[in-house]
């Protein structure tokens, strides 16, 4: 890896800061399709590329974090649903889609029925 002429200068190198994962997303091929799902939030998408599945399911985050935060008195007393507030204020807490991209760690795998 090349290091810049001001970096070499400074006497420092670049750092890359990776968080721990808050989300995970396991994308798995399935007969011709690709099928994404974030176990945290118990969301699902299918789609006939990788790329376009986790696109789908990105936005699905997003959008249920929305949902979630309308409606929060509603999602946050519900059972299957309560423990989802730390992972709605970490989302929500995203300005861009990449910092949302940061919370995410990807698996692959392959689905078996």
């Amino acid at each position: 890896m090349a290091i810049s002429k001001m970096t070499r200068r400074r006497g420092r190198e670049p750092k890359i800061m990776v968080a721990d994962p808050l989300l995970t997303v396991l994308l798995a091929k399935d007969s011709g399709h690709y099928c994404a799902k974030c176990p945290e939030l118990d969301l699902v998408t299918e789609l006939p590329t990788a790329d376009a599945a986790l696109e789908d399911l990105i936005e699905a985050i997003r959008d249920y974090a929305k949902e979630y935060l309308r409606d929060r008195d509603r999602y946050a007393t519900s059972p299957n649903r309560a423990h989802h507030v730390p992972y709605i204020e970490a989302i929500a807490a995203c300005k861009t889609d990449w910092e949302l991209r940061t919370l995410i760690e990807i698996k692959h795998g392959l689905v078996h029925v």
